[in-house]
């Protein structure tokens, strides 16, 4: 076995021509720091305003751990060296924490898009028609993808042989596994955009906060590519007579798989927070909620009566509702006192805990969601003659 020793002596796990490991070991301990930064950041965020979309989020967040516990087991076994300088137990050993590894990747990636679907659940709130009736269902088909697909590849799959050479005949059509696995995870993922899509572009506000809220759910998109070429390197490994070696690039695609489907399931919820990372120079890259369809809106202060109370599921108790009021006088006789008032259901909505002092506005922004209500008066009147 090549030893690499450089500087005070050997590296943990040094990258040679029949040890890759080293990649798996950076690789998988990035995915982990990254997407608990975010779900830390997501917890900060909604403090105190959890929903079933932050409990399932939570929960794949765990499993991502435990599939990381899975692949360090493997690693600590062989898994990422060539099967002629390890042992038929660590072949043992390697092949069952893979197996674990990629039940527990099914289930994390099933948690984090019904976390997503949770979410847009929550946008559609009570509203009447097919969408929440086609989400609900969504939930339902992703719920049955992560548990079928673990079924599907434990079927008739030798744990202990999967990278062995005899994993062919032990575990067969793993291939043909996945590819059904792939293309209902990205059936799935483009569905749930689309339905993003058809619910923002039928909400009556500006292009322009429209594609900010399509921006914000597209970041599950380059899920699609990761996962395509997930599929392309798995079906190379069964046939290798290497296969602990050859199975490495697809499990390091298949920890960034993890790691980003459980950021860009948060970044929907971020949104002022976000706004802190602008940097200018004439491109807005958080999400502006100074965005209106006329330039004779204006975000207001609250109001000193309290008006935002008089509907509980608009704002909570410290709420600023965001109000439009225009006049307009006319000269052609129509009665006095004629007033419209209307609620507008907008997909950015101003967090409980908002903080109306300047001084603090911006900590206050940050706890913002994307989704949102605002209500709105147009009052029009005529001069009596």
């Amino acid at each position: 076995m090549d030893t690499t020793v450089l500087g005070d002596g050997p590296r943990f796990s040094p990258v040679t021509s029949s040890d890759h490991a080293g990649q798996l070991w950076i690789v998988t301990i990035l995915a982990l720091l990254y997407s608990s930064l975010v779900s830390t950041a997501r917890g900060y965020v909604k403090y105190k305003m959890f929903g079933i979309d932050d409990t399932l989020i939570a929960g794949a967040t765990l499993l991502q751990f435990a599939q990381a516990i899975a692949i360090f087991v493997g690693l600590g076994n062989g898994l990422g060296k060539f099967n002629s300088i390890t042992t038929p137990e660590q072949w043992a050993i390697s092949s069952k924490s893979t197996l674990a590894a990629a039940i527990l990747s099914f289930l994390t990636l099933c948690l984090s898009k019904c976390s997503l679907l949770a979410l847009i659940l929550r946008i559609i709130g009570r509203k009447t028609g097919k969408s929440r009736p086609i989400c609900i269902a969504m939930m339902a088909v992703s719920a049955l993808w992560g548990v079928g697909s673990s079924v599907a590849y434990l079927v008739t799959c030798r744990a202990d042989t999967l990278l062995t050479t005899q994993n062919l005949t032990q575990c067969p059509s793993q291939g043909a596994r996945w590819a059904v696995i792939t293309a209902i995870d990205i059936f799935t993922e483009v569905a749930a955009w689309l339905l993003i899509v058809e619910l923002t572009w039928n909400v009556n506000m500006s292009v322009a906060r429209k594609l900010q809220v399509i921006m914000a759910f597209s970041f599950r998109l380059p899920l699609i590519i990761l996962s395509a070429v997930h599929l392309a390197y798995f079906s190379k490994y069964p046939s290798s007579d290497q296969p602990q070696f050859a199975i490495i690039d697809s499990l390091l695609f298949q920890q960034a798989m993890i790691s980003w489907s459980l950021i860009s399931a948060t970044v929907p919820n971020l949104k002022n927070f976000l706004k802190s990372f602008s940097i200018g120079m004439g491109f807005p890259l958080a999400y502006d909620d100074t965005i209106t369809g006329s330039g004779g809106a204006y975000v207001l202060r609250s109001f000193a009566n309290n008006r935002s109370k008089t509907n509980g599921s608009i704002a909570a108790n410290d709420g600023v509702v965001s109000t439009t009021i225009s006049a307009r006088r006319r000269s052609n006789g129509e009665l006095h006192g004629q007033t419209s008032q209307n609620t507008e259901t907008r997909p950015y909505a101003t967090s409980s805990r908002e903080n109306v002092d300047e001084e603090t506005s911006s900590r206050a922004g940050s706890q913002d969601m994307i989704i949102s209500k605002e209500v709105a008066w147009k009052i029009t009147y005529e001069e009596r003659s």
